[in-house]
């Protein structure tokens, strides 16, 4: 084995101090799961899905789906063709590090983080040698899973290979309560499968440079339900996706570091409807670099430029046969000042698109240390999220100059923690102007403008207690959040939808997670409440709250060649099962598509 030298390497990402953020706790999980079932899971956010593996996105604080951008390795994921991301195809592994920043991060993230962010960081094999794993699954509903990865780590150099499959009928009974009787039915036209596969390195060249590089390839197969009220037909999509990540770490000494990134990403979605197969693709090329610093003790400083090519193509566009582009121009600062009762932490950004400069963006936060009486945040920023291609470009719709979006976010908090509580408390407000809507004009025709100036408001509380009883371990966390997100000014003459709660928003939700741990089991029981949401722009018509519980058992233990020998050195296996919908509630996240009932899904890994 070769031992390089130390070196102190800085934390290029001090940009976060200030805002509230939202870490995912270690759960009894063996297999892998979607990113939208995990947050449905504790509901730190509004996950809007039409059913188990189909379109799933995400919101923060109202912001709404294009306006939460999803980050992989530090890749944004939004589409540049529609600005959402499918939270329902991201697999989660377990280690895989999750975390949700709540609040404006245009200044660090670029276009699009107007209500918060969402960062998946891939776990890398830890231990020297070779190590690896093998697991499958069953499930309700014709539910079937493979995994598998395998990883070598060293001093010097380490790799990963992990490969996904799922597949899923999704039959699962419902009352539908949209037909005359309301007759028990099966859904229909929901069969699911998909695989990702994903690799991993990380070079160390040397005590000054640092080579890593992700790439993650993905196919999936979806059959779209028809809603309660339509006939099943074959609606389908397919996704196909490549997306690739080189990072090179260069520190020419202990107060610096130089950070370059590039990106590629190609991805493409067909999509049959009443007879018809839709086709769309796009491309990004980016590239990064910054260089951060350390001037003396209490400075920190960074800047630095990014470029970002995207072409698109849709059979929907103005001319189907041409790839529409756009190229993306900034450039940053950022300075951290730190003292003995906390910090202060300034941003600013200034972005062209196709040569027109965006909104100018900055961010000021601060926190001071924890004391008895708890520790304090704020957190300013001004924002922006440019129009999509879809927006501009699309056949006889689509507005080519359309105005970006702009708005201001603002938070303050409060933190508390002792040895065996922890609390905290937040409060915001949001403002986005321009807000980008597509509505019907005149003629019933769906069109994009710059419709409204939308106003979000409420507070985020979270409760954390955890102790243990003789070998018990135990952990409750409870948490509350109230949103009221409305139209504070409209540009189309529709006053009938001012100061109304927006789509799909709920004013409230709470949850509470019991975890307990004793040797090799563990165990954890999640419950989530959402309230009521609006369906129409006018809150004539809601969604009903509704509550959901979910049971998660692990038991592992290690492979021996008989009861009276030691375990086998290395070898681990692992059991575990859900069941999801504990109580069987009838629910819909999104109106007339229904979620299941109970189901459960029983799988194995074994480790070494």
């Amino acid at each position: 084995m070769h031992i390089l030298p130390g070196a102190t390497v800085l934390d290029a990402r001090f940009e976060q101090t200030g805002f509230s953020a939202w870490h995912a706790d270690s759960l009894p999980l063996e297999g892998v799961i979607s990113l939208s079932d995990r947050l449905l899971w504790e509901n730190p956010l509004a996950v809007r899905t039409n059913g188990p593996g189909v379109l799933a996105t995400v919101s923060v604080r109202g912001a709404g789906p294009s306006r939460t951008p999803v980050f992989w390795n530090g890749l944004n994921l939004q589409s540049p063709q529609n600005g959402t991301f499918d939270a329902s195809l991201l697999p989660l592994w377990p280690g895989d590090r999750l975390e949700l920043r709540y609040g404006g991060q245009s200044a660090a993230s670029s276009s699009g983080a107007m209500g918060g962010a969402i960062l998946v960081e891939p776990a890398c094999p830890a231990d020297d040698g070779f190590s690896g794993s093998l697991g499958g699954a069953a499930g309700s509903f014709g539910r079937r899973d493979a995994q598998g990865e395998l990883g070598y780590s060293n001093a010097i150099f380490s790799s990963e290979i992990r490969a996904g499959w799922q597949q899923a009928d999704n039959d699962f009974p419902f009352t539908n309560t949209a037909r005359i009787g309301s007759p028990r039915v099966k859904q229909a036209n929901n069969r699911l499968e998909k695989f990702d596969f994903q690799q991993f390195n990380r070079l160390i060249i040397n005590e000054k440079d640092v080579l890593k590089t992700a790439v993650w390839h993905q196919r999936a197969f979806r059959e779209i339900p028809p809603a309660m009220t339509e006939k099943p037909s074959e609606t389908w999509q397919r996704d196909r996706t490549t997306r690739a990540v080189v990072t090179w770490d260069h520190s020419p000494g202990s107060h610096w570091l130089w950070q370059t990134r590039a990106a590629f990403v190609d991805e493409a979605i067909h999509f049959r409807y009443a007879g018809d197969t839709d086709s769309s693709r796009a491309l990004t090329a980016s590239a990064t670099s910054e260089f951060s610093s350390s001037a003396g003790p209490h400075l920190m400083w960074k800047a630095g430029a990014a470029i970002t090519r995207q072409w698109a193509s849709a059979d929907g566009y103005s001319d189907s046969n041409r790839w529409f582009d756009q190229t993306r121009v900034a450039g940053f600062a950022m300075a951290e000042w730190k003292w003995t009762g906390g910090a202060v932490t300034a941003l600013f950004r200034q972005e062209t698109v196709n040569g027109k400069a965006v909104p100018f963006t900055w961010s000021l936060g601060g926190q001071t240390t924890g004391g008895k009486a708890g520790a304090l945040r704020f957190h300013l920023s001004r924002n922006f999220n440019i129009p999509t291609f879809n927006d501009r470009f699309w056949r006889a719709y689509g507005k080519e100059f359309l105005k970006p979006e702009k708005g201001y976010s603002a938070d303050a908090g409060w933190l508390f923690k002792q040895k065996y509580l922890s609390a905290e408390l937040s409060v915001y407000q949001l403002v986005v102007d321009d807000w980008i809507l597509w509505q019907p004009d005149s003629n019933g025709i769906f069109k994009p403008e710059n419709l409204r100036k939308v106003r979000s408001r409420g507070l985020e509380s979270a409760l954390h207690w955890h102790m243990a009883t003789g070998a018990w371990r135990w952990k409750i966390s409870g948490r509350y959040q109230f949103v009221y997100a409305t139209n504070i000014a409209v540009y189309d003459g529709l006053t009938l939808v001012l100061h109304r709660q927006l789509l799909y928003t709920p004013n409230h939700n709470a949850g509470i997670v019991l975890r307990m741990e004793k040797g090799r089991f563990s165990g954890a029981y999640l419950h989530q409440w959402t309230g009521k949401q609006f369906t129409t722009t006018d809150n004539s018509a809601y969604l009903p709250a509704f509550s959901v519980g979910n049971l998660l058992l692990r038991y592992s233990f290690q492979l021996r060649r008989k009861e009276s020998e030691p375990a086998v050195s290395g070898w681990n296996i692992a059991l575990d099962m859900r069941v999801e919908n504990i109580w069987n509630t009838p629910y819909q996240v999104i109106a007339y598509r229904p979620m299941p009932g109970r189901n459960w899904r029983v799988g194995f890994v074994i480790g070494w």
